[in-house]
């Protein structure tokens, strides 16, 4: 079973290296893909992927297949932190910088992102509200704002919101967040995991 599994895969990497030059790739999702990676690894604005595909979000599924066209002579990265996948003025910047700081104090730079990747994932989610403030403020979500402790960002934990509005998506499209040594949920237990970032597990 193994061998098969490492043929198809092998045979899949030889399609898509031939059809790249000439046109839409065909790609089946696998565990891990986010759109941001996919556009890096196809050299595409992740936005392109999206529109190509019809997609109204960012969460893409396993097994799931997208059609990439590949973009010659742009860096997807360039082009991903030019555009920013949401537009957030400098109040959004800093009230999610703030609630990055409140909920991933201590944690790494990596986990920072993760935290503000969550509310930017909300933003786009039909079932959340549609901006970042409405997000944060959405009654009885996060901790610190409901018990008024909103912190004073880092530059760390603004570095980390840019690196998210840049499109850059570490939680594989969680929608949600917490820290299993602080706090129990038994309703987030059912949630499919998507990572674990530091003392934060993520899911949808």
């Amino acid at each position: 079973m193994f061998k098969k599994v490492s043929i198809i895969t092998g045979i899949t990497a030889i399609v898509l290296s031939i059809t790249g030059g000439t046109g839409a790739s065909a790609h089946t999702v696998k565990e891990g893909d986010t759109l941001w990676k996919l556009g890096q690894s196809y050299n595409v604005p992740f936005q392109e992927i999206k529109k190509e595909n019809g997609l109204t979000g960012n969460l893409i599924y396993p097994g799931q297949n997208l059609k990439v066209q590949p973009v010659k002579g742009i860096s997807a990265e360039k082009t991903n932190a030019a555009s920013e996948q949401i537009k957030a003025t400098p109040e959004d910047k800093k009230l999610l910088a703030s609630l990055v700081e409140a909920e991933a104090m201590g944690e790494s730079f990596e986990g920072k992102v993760a935290v503000a990747s969550v509310v930017l994932n909300r933003v786009e989610d039909d079932g959340f509200p549609d901006s970042i403030h409405d997000v944060i403020y959405d009654k009885g979500q996060f901790q610190p704002v409901m018990e008024n402790n909103l912190k004073k960002p880092s530059p760390e934990s603004e570095k980390a919101v840019d690196k998210a509005l840049s499109g850059y998506d570490n939680t594989n499209g969680a929608l949600f967040f917490y820290n299993k040594k602080t706090a129990v949920s038994r309703w987030l237990d059912t949630k499919p995991a998507c990572t674990v970032i530091g003392n934060h597990t993520f899911s949808k």
